[in-house]
C-alpha cells in the first residue's frame, strides 16, 4: 500500500495543536506515515499519525501551515483537493465507513446514512437550529439520531463546518445530553 493515494478527496481541516509537524486520523494507527500534498502550491509534508481524531488526515498547526499558500487566510482552518499518501509498510487502514444504507421510514422520508462512525459536536452558534459539516453541502436536510437516548432532529446544513456535522447549540439541544458537548453514538443520515 505504500505510495497508495488514501482519504478519497476528503478536505483536511487542522487543529490548534502546536509542536512538530503531526497528523491525527480515524483510518490509520499511530505511527503511520502520510505524505502530504498541496497540488495547489506544490507543497508536500510527509507526517506520522500521532492519534486519533474525527477525520482521516487532521493535522496540527505546523503541518497546516507548511501546506498553506500565502493566500489562505488564518481563519481557513480547511485545505481542498489535498492528496495524501501512505509512506514505506504502513499498516492496512482502519475501515470506518460502511457502504451507504438508504432507509424508508414509514413517513415515506428516505434516508441514506453518512460519516458512519462520525462523531457530532455543539458548535457555539445560536439561532433556528442547523448544522454545519465540511462534507454535506449546505442546503442539505440531515437526521441526527443519539443512539444513546434515541432522540432525533432533522435539520438543514447551514454552513461549512470542522467536521462532518456539528449542530448549532438549539438543534444540539433538542437530541444531545445536558451538559455535554458531543454526541458519540450518534446516527447521520442525509433525509430527501
Amino acid at each position: 500500500m505504500a505510495g497508495k493515494e488514501v482519504c478519497g478527496g476528503q478536505q483536511v481541516r487542522t487543529t490548534s495543536a502546536k509542536g512538530p509537524a503531526t497528523a491525527l486520523s480515524d483510518k490509520f494507527p499511530v505511527g503511520t506515515l502520510l505524505r502530504v500534498t498541496n497540488p495547489a502550491n506544490g507543497r508536500v509534508i510527509t507526517v506520522s499519525v500521532t492519534g486519533r481524531s474525527t477525520g482521516c488526515a487532521v493535522l496540527n498547526a505546523a503541518a497546516f501551515d507548511s501546506l498553506s499558500s500565502a493566500e489562505t487566510s488564518d481563519a481557513e482552518s480547511v485545505l481542498r483537493r489535498i492528496r495524501v499518501e501512505i509512506v514505506g509498510n504502513a499498516p492496512a487502514p482502519v475501515p470506518t465507513t460502511r457502504t451507504p444504507v438508504s432507509r424508508v421510514r414509514a413517513s415515506g422520508t428516505v434516508g441514506q446514512v453518512v460519516c458512519d462512525g462520525a462523531t457530532v459536536g455543539l458548535s457555539a452558534v445560536g439561532g433556528a437550529p442547523g448544522a454545519f459539516s465540511a462534507q454535506l453541502p449546505i442546503g442539505t436536510s440531515v437526521r441526527v439520531t443519539n443512539l444513546d437516548n434515541g432522540k432525533q432532529t432533522t435539520v438543514r446544513v447551514i454552513g461549512v463546518g470542522p467536521a462532518c456535522v456539528v449542530l448549532n447549540s438549539a438543534a444540539f439541544d433538542l437530541v444531545g445530553e445536558p451538559g455535554k458537548s458531543v454526541i458519540k453514538r450518534v446516527q447521520i443520515e442525509k433525509v430527501t
